[in-house]
């Protein structure tokens, strides 16, 4: 317990002495001395945990780090509707304005796959199964909301399925995220869904997580019709029904896609677990960039993690 506490108290304020320790030990109410606190760091460098930094302080390493993440994962079990939450409440996107802040998928890509993932994307501007079919390019150097992309990548930005989380949410409806699914669709036609994990019981986003699975062919749907996507349902109030088959629409007709159902609570489509709230079923925004990945292109996808102003989501064909 107290050498959990120590390296926790490393990670959050980094190299420290033993009295600088003790001090901040006692404020979380552990009643110990300097001299007991350099025993238990002795013990801590032993597994490799620790070690000695500038001026003799202690500091965490990246053992430590990991170690600190596995004792956490329990504790962080379905943070990532947290992330889902915040991106909610930051965004301020007007859809009737066409304005403002949207959430968004990133991906980061070494720059010699650049030729490919513009083809692909290419293909996919009538693609029924993505949000949007604008897509925003960052290059090496460039900042996006914060996150800079390193050098010899580039970036690919994509409007993340949260979107329609907010255009409810500016309607009066509050939505919780229940599940990521993956959906076998048949001539284009969503038909079932095979696998269900449910947001609150993983630390890290379930739709990236069914991805990086192999478990998808968004490729073979965007080809031939038929394969497996990704989707994510919502629960929200049963009596804002009608608002949000209204809000749906309103998007559709300003060329917004991805919602495959809004299914009131005795609606047994799709065989999910019952519930007495109304849900919504959208595509994943993730399906998007998952012929790329699907490629063996390698990528680093941040899921959610950032904000970006609509206007700068352009389709493929009119980006020169």
């Amino acid at each position: 317990m107290i050498e959990e506490e120590i390296l926790d108290i490393l990670a959050e304020f980094g190299p420290l002495s033993s009295q600088e320790i003790e001090k901040e030990l006692q404020n979380r109410g552990f009643s110990i001395t300097s001299r007991t606190v350099r025993y238990h760091l002795k013990k801590l460098e032993q597994r490799g945990l620790v070690n000695k930094g500038d001026h003799g302080k202690s500091q965490i390493t990246l053992e430590g780090i990991d170690f600190l993440k596995g004792l956490k994962a329990f504790e962080r079990l379905g943070e990532f509707s947290e992330r889902i939450e915040i991106n909610v409440y930051s965004s301020d996107f007007d859809i009737y304005r066409m304005k403002g802040k949207v959430p968004t998928n990133l991906a980061i890509i070494k720059k010699e796959e650049f030729e490919k993932c513009v083809e692909v994307l290419a293909e996919m501007e009538d693609f029924p199964f993505i949000i949007y079919n604008g897509v925003f390019f960052a290059d090496e150097g460039e900042e996006i909301d914060g996150k800079k992309i390193p050098n010899g990548h580039f970036g690919i930005a994509t409007i993340s399925n949260t979107f329609y989380d907010v255009l409810l949410k500016s309607a009066g409806i509050n939505t919780y995220p229940e599940y990521a699914a993956l959906l076998r669709v048949e001539n284009m036609v969503p038909s079932r869904i095979m696998e269900l994990i449910s947001y609150v019981g993983t630390t890290m986003s379930p739709g990236w997580l069914l991805l990086r699975s192999g478990l998808t062919s968004v490729s073979s749907v965007l080809k031939n019709g038929s394969g497996v996507i990704i989707s994510a349902v919502r629960s929200f109030s049963r009596y804002a029904i009608d608002i949000a088959l209204r809000t749906v629409e309103t998007a559709s007709s300003r060329g917004f896609r991805g919602v495959l159902a809004v299914l009131h609570p005795s609606d047994r489509r799709f065989s999910l677990p019952f519930g007495k709230r109304a849900r919504i079923i959208t595509s994943a925004g993730l399906n998007h960039l998952a012929p790329i990945h699907e490629m063996g292109i390698d990528m680093e996808i941040r899921v959610n993690e950032v904000l970006l102003e609509f206007s700068k989501f352009k389709p493929i064909s009119t980006i020169k």
